[in-house]
């Protein structure tokens, strides 16, 4: 029989800010220990009250740096001889802890494996088993999920609800498709951002886009239907150009604050490289631009020392002039954090 509330987890983390998702587990979870790392992002860690008892906490102290927790109920020891059979198999004792009312899904990482599987291959087998016994199968939103995480010479399998592993993707990771049109990597960063904090952009309106160059930010309000004033000082791709929806003001935010500007804006999004200070600067001059109601999606960009000081005086200025939705490392976000700000 196995625990409901078992006491080992896997954790992941980007290396650069280790440090600081782990001080986020320890404000849950004190005694928590690092058993090892499977990677320099994942981590193995006996925990002291339980991984529920832990997700329950960081769902009331949302943590900006974790990317992804999931549960350890078995650990399959592999050997030469080990397959997908196995694998699925030994997922079986999990069915008394599932709810057959339920969608579920599987989600596999593979870590220096000498064993020749791949993560879909091990999600198919494993899915397989569970959906012939009556399981829905939902890969896309699940409520509960089958993590399978494969190291060198072991299998940890645990299942746990989406909603408990913080992100409902495998580790965190957000995989999104390259689009047709897409101008730059940098867009991901905005549709992660949009599905991440579940925003609900109005299905009209007017956005401010600044330091908008290229545009892939741009294009990404655009196909959501808003009508773009960009102000960068550097030129636009060549498909927004002469975009009707599109009015660039090639100048700097700066100066584009100076100008008799009658228009209300219901979106003010900055990804903008600058010091943190300068960027929060910018968002709280641009507040009179912005409906009452409207949003702020933002990028700061992070020191590699000090970044938790960095933070915590960007929301302190922040919440003078708005009210702090949400912060939040994102997959696609590199050395730096995404803020969601209402006004």
């Amino acid at each position: 029989m196995f625990e409901i509330n078992p006491n080992r987890m896997i954790f992941t983390v980007k290396p650069e800010f280790r440090h600081l998702g782990l001080k986020e587990l320890h404000q849950c979870d004190k005694e928590a220990k690092v058993d090892f790392y499977i990677d320099e992002a994942v981590g193995v860690m006996t925990l002291d009250d339980g991984f529920k008892t832990l997700s329950d906490c960081l769902k009331t102290h949302k943590p900006i740096f974790l990317q992804h927790i999931c549960p350890i109920h078995i650990a399959l020891k592999l050997s030469d001889s080990d397959g997908l059979a196995s694998i699925a198999e030994a997922c079986q004792p999990l069915i008394p802890l599932m709810d057959r009312g339920q969608s579920f899904s599987v989600q596999t990482r593979i870590f220096h494996s000498a064993f020749p599987l791949k993560g879909y291959e091990v999600n198919e087998a494993v899915a397989a088993g569970f959906c012939s016994q009556g399981f829905e199968l939902n890969v896309t939103d699940p409520v509960q999920v089958i993590s399978i995480v494969i190291t060198e010479d072991t299998a940890f399998l645990g299942l746990s609800l989406a909603e408990d592993n913080i992100s409902s993707w495998a580790g965190g990771k957000h995989r999104l498709a390259h689009e047709k049109g897409q101008i730059s990597r940098a867009e991901f960063k905005l549709i992660e951002a949009i599905k991440v904090f579940d925003l609900k952009l109005p299905k009209q309106g007017l956005a401010l886009d600044l330091g908008a160059a290229p545009g892939g930010w741009t294009r990404v309000l655009l196909n959501h239907h808003l009508e773009v004033i960009a102000v960068d000082p550097a030129k636009l791709a060549p498909t927004l150009k002469k975009h009707p929806k599109v009015r660039h003001y090639r100048e700097t935010a700066q100066k584009f604050f100076q100008r008799n500007v009658k228009k209300k804006f219901d979106v003010i999004v900055n990804d903008m490289k600058m010091d943190t200070a300068e960027s929060v600067d910018i968002i709280n001059r641009a507040g009179r631009f912005l409906k009452e109601g409207g949003l702020v999606i933002l990028t700061l960009k992070l020191p590699k020392s000090g970044a938790e000081k960095k933070i915590h005086q960007a929301v302190k200025s922040l919440e003078a002039h708005y009210t702090v939705v949400g912060i939040k490392q994102l997959f696609h976000n590199r050395s730096e954090v995404t803020v969601i700000l209402k006004k």
